[in-house]
């Protein structure tokens, strides 16, 4: 029920974004209805959207006739309404647990004595909306009315309803007529107010500015994300969850150069050999009916639930494992991977029973170990590869050679998929029409190569110049399709990419142009979702002002969205689920062209017989509907067919995601031309100004426990790998710290190497042989002088600020501050995060098992440091991992 133009024009536009359908009209006594269709969590809901006009008596009357032509089970009244608080703004929503009719009195000689009347909404309702997925600041309070408009914070009635209705949000004037008449027919009732305005006098100026129009549509938001979670009676404990035996989908957009348009699919209910229909009056306007054949899983972003029954596997379970089958997987499905594994078990084969073990392995880490060969070093060799992209096997196929190239099939299975995606913070999209525009990958190369004044020109100069988040190519599969589509953006051409198109000095230009708007790079696309979820803690404008755009995977930003701020699902404590972003990400999928991670499954040759049946089975395991509902789904995965299914609560608009949108499948070059892209890469990014700081304290001295070497040599061994990846264009410089004592003067720290262009000859060699030897030629002493260290790096690098580089710091230690004469850790977070001062981005490496080990029950000093500085931290308490740490954190540059 809704009473004015433009709370019914509200609600009409907020059912078609939630992909309600439009059945048709209808006159029911002299009030026109329109009725949509609306698919929620438990149920199948038919609504009737009705506008029966101003004043309680005529909510009264008109809701009165609809009820006994339509007999519905909920009702609800959705418009607008003036604040009576002052924490109750525009904008925000009130919920109404009762409705106050504020005109009841008895007047004598004596005076007026206030005679008040109420009427309780619904219980069940209300209780459903205080757990319904909204975005609007929403509050959960009685409410007044009566037929009054009230603009003034003074005069006979502002006080009456201060002291008489002192606990009312806000005032209006139809609810008590509407909850009256839904009483008397014994129908569940909600009122649901969006706010205009404060009713202090300035309602004229609010309603002139546009107010109802905005605070009608955040009304018919929630009120619509009622019924999307609301669970009407009889589809309780004695009905059974609805299911989806065949999870049908919408198909979305094959690995075929033109998409078309995705199918529907039929509602799971309606292959069942009965439904039921209940009459329910429905959304924001008016009654609606219910198709109750069966209920969903409960409230959160989770997706329907499978069918009962264990999913089934050809191979028996066996206890005691005596081998493992080890799978070596990209960590954004890694952790949904290892829980699979630990629910499929143990599995008998070839007499062996096998144990499946998934490992975190970058792709491109990975794909490079893999062709060069896997020893011991390099940790246990995967049987299965699980890289984000089946790119990574044409790299690899294409780079090795003799044996190193026989271990690889010809092609793999997908285990889930998910589209590349241009994500953006939600009011930056807005601000360009989002979702209703889409754009192209030149289009964002244009906005890339004029990024210091494009928020500007957009009326928008506080949110700065445009910032774009990228990963490294080299090993990141999103890095990887975003660089394939820039050049696609100057050449039109992906599949067909030559080394030709990548040679041709034009080309070049054009993408190392848009490489200048990057913030920083990174191994995997953690490092920009942490970092912008600690931006958001701290307010949406530094959210934003911290990155623009960023290439994600769909996946990616729906888990984000979900409340994992590190994008997946992740065993990292940093990446626990929490609330949602007060800032969401959004997706743009390029109209020219969206590249696909298809996450393959690839069973390396050479496997026992045992393995390779378990293997086998893992994977017909994994393509399960139930395990893909379990572990994959919420986490925002398509499925292995690229598929979208029906009903899903994660993949929605909503969450960022369109996941009904159509779009043309970018495929990718040959291996041949992918790796001379990834080869000449490092040319065209954004240039590196770094300075390296190492701790050569005493304990750098201890040994890795089964390995005999010191941590200080198994860091040497790692030495080219800590500056391989820098070019001439890059800036580089080195020191090391201990304590002032040992390094003989009056501070922890002491310049090896100084800050400069990383070919640069120098008295004794160019500037990268001194750095390879200065590391070559480190010896530990002295204790751990870390805060006046970090603090006066930090100043170094911005009295050597370039604004048109990565300006960062990588610190590598084996322990925490052991100078009682530092400045304190809370100083050190303060300049470090001085927002007067440019910013220097900080990666920090925890070398060894005592690395910070007082705070290893917590947020360590580490993380704080990276999280000030606007970096990432890194783990290397494991000791023999460094290599592998090391390259993650220089592919930030």
């Amino acid at each position: 029920m809704t009473a004015l133009p433009v709370e019914f024009d509200a609600l009409k536009e907020r059912l078609t974004a939630e992909n309600a359908k439009h059945i048709g009209r209808r006159r029911v006594n002299a009030t026109v209805v329109q009725t949509f269709r609306l698919d929620g969590a438990y149920a199948s809901w038919t609504i009737h959207v009705a506008q029966v006009g101003m004043t309680n008596v005529v909510a009264a009357l008109g809701t009165h006739g609809l009820l006994a032509v339509l007999d519905p089970d909920v009702t609800l009244l959705v418009g607008i309404a003036g604040s009576l608080k002052d924490d109750v703004l525009p904008g925000d929503v009130v919920v109404a647990t009762k409705v106050y009719e504020i005109h009841g009195a008895k007047v004598t000689t004596a005076g007026r004595g206030a005679r008040p009347d109420a009427v309780d909404t619904s219980l069940a309702l209300w209780q459903t909306a205080l757990h319904a997925e909204v975005r609007r600041r929403t509050h959960f309070k009685p409410i007044a009315s009566g037929d009054v408009v009230l603009d003034t914070r003074t005069g006979d009635i502002r006080t009456r309803l201060s002291n008489t209705y002192e606990d009312a949000a806000a005032l209006e004037m139809e609810g008590f007529g509407f909850c009256k008449a839904a009483q008397r027919h014994r129908t569940e009732a909600l009122v649901i107010r969006g706010i205009s305005d404060r009713a202090d006098g300035e309602k004229g100026a609010a309603d002139a500015a546009g107010g109802q129009k905005p605070a009608a549509e955040n009304a018919a938001e929630v009120a619509v994300a009622v019924l999307m979670e609301h669970q009407p009676d009889g589809t309780g404990a004695s009905r059974p969850p609805r299911r989806n035996p065949r999870l049908s989908a919408r198909r979305s957009p094959p690995p075929t150069r033109r998409t078309p348009p995705p199918a529907t699919g039929s509602p799971w209910w309606k292959g069942r050999a009965k439904t039921t229909w209940l009459p329910l009056v429905a959304a924001a306007v008016a009654l609606g009916t219910v198709l109750q054949s069966c209920a969903g899983d409960g409230p959160g972003p989770r997706d329907p639930e499978p069918p009962t029954g264990a999913p089934s596997s050809s191979l028996a379970v066996c206890d005691q494992a005596d081998t493992r089958l080890t799978i070596a997987a990209s960590v954004d499905k890694s952790e949904p991977l290892r829980r699979a594994a630990k629910a499929f078990g143990n599995r008998a084969a070839d007499g062996k029973c096998v144990q499946v073990k998934v490992e975190d392995r970058n792709s491109g880490e990975a794909m490079r170990t893999l062709v060069d060969g896997w020893d011991e070093s390099d940790g246990t060799k995967p049987d299965v590869w699980a890289p984000a992209g089946s790119s990574w096997l044409s790299l690899a196929k294409a780079a090795a050679t003799g044996k190193n190239a026989e271990q690889f099939p010809e092609k793999a299975e997908p285990i889930v998929q998910s589209p590349l995606t241009i994500a953006m913070p939600k009011p930056m999209a807005e601000a360009l029409d989002w979702p209703e525009r889409r754009f192209t990958w030149s289009q964002l190369a244009d906005w890339a190569k004029n990024a210091d004044g494009f928020w500007a020109q957009h009326g928008r100069p506080e949110w700065g110049a445009f910032k774009l988040g990228k990963t490294n190519p080299g090993y990141s599969t999103s890095g990887l399709n975003a660089t394939v589509a820039a050049f696609f953006a100057t050449t039109g051409t992906s599949a067909e990419l030559s080394t030709a198109h990548i040679d041709d000095a034009g080309n070049r230009a054009f993408v190392k142009s848009i490489e200048q708007a990057a913030v920083h790079y990174g191994d995997t696309t953690l490092t920009f979702t942490s970092n912008l979820r600690q931006a958001d803690r701290s307010s949406p404008q530094k959210a934003m002002s911290y990155i623009s755009a960023v290439t994600l995977e769909e996946s990616t930003v729906a888990a984000y969205n979900a409340g994992y701020p590190c994008g997946a699902l992740n065993a990292d404590q940093a990446c626990a689920q929490t609330s949602a972003p007060d800032t969401p990400l959004v997706s743009f999928y390029p109209k020219d062209g969206v590249p696909f991670s298809d996450h393959p499954y690839i069973e390396l040759n050479g496997m026992s017989a045992a393995r390779k049946a378990v293997a086998d089975d893992f994977l017909r395991y994994l393509h399960n509907p139930e395990v893909y509902a379990e572990q994959f789904a919420p986490y925002g995965f398509r499925t292995h067919e690229g598929t979208v299914v029906t009903g899903s609560k994660v993949l929605t608009e909503r969450n960022g995601v369109l996941p009904d949108g159509q779009f043309i499948s970018m495929p990718m070059p040959r291996g041949e031309v992918l790796g001379h892209l990834t080869e000449v890469w490092p040319t065209l990014r954004r240039r590196a100004n770094v300075r390296i700081v190492i701790d050569t304290s005493e304990s750098m001295n201890g040994e890795i426990p089964g390995t005999g070497d010191t941590k200080i040599e198994r860091l040497k061994q790692a030495e080219p790998k800590l500056f391989g990846e820098f070019t001439g264009t890059d800036h580089v410089g080195l020191w090391k710290f201990s304590d002032a004592y040992a390094l003989g003067g009056k501070r922890d720290y002491k310049e090896l190497v100084a800050l400069g262009p990383y070919t640069e000859k120098l008295p004794g060699g160019t500037r990268a042989e001194l750095l390879s030897s200065n590391v070559r030629s480190l010896e530990p002493e002295g204790a751990t002088g870390l805060y006046d260290t970090l603090d006066a790096a930090v100043q170094a690098m911005r009295d050597d600020y370039d604004r048109r580089a990565i300006n960062a710091i990588v610190l590598l230690t084996d322990g925490r501050n052991e100078d009682s004469r530092s400045l304190s850790k809370e100083e050190l977070l303060r300049r470090i995060n001085d927002p007067s001062k440019p910013q220097i981005r900080i990666f920090t490496i925890a070398y060894g098992s005592e690395a910070d080990e007082k705070d290893k029950g917590g947020r360590t000093v580490l993380q704080e440091i990276a999280q000030a500085g606007g970096g990432q931290a890194y783990d290397a308490k494991r000791a023999e991992t460094i290599e592998q740490v090391i390259t993650s954190v220089i592919s930030n540059f």
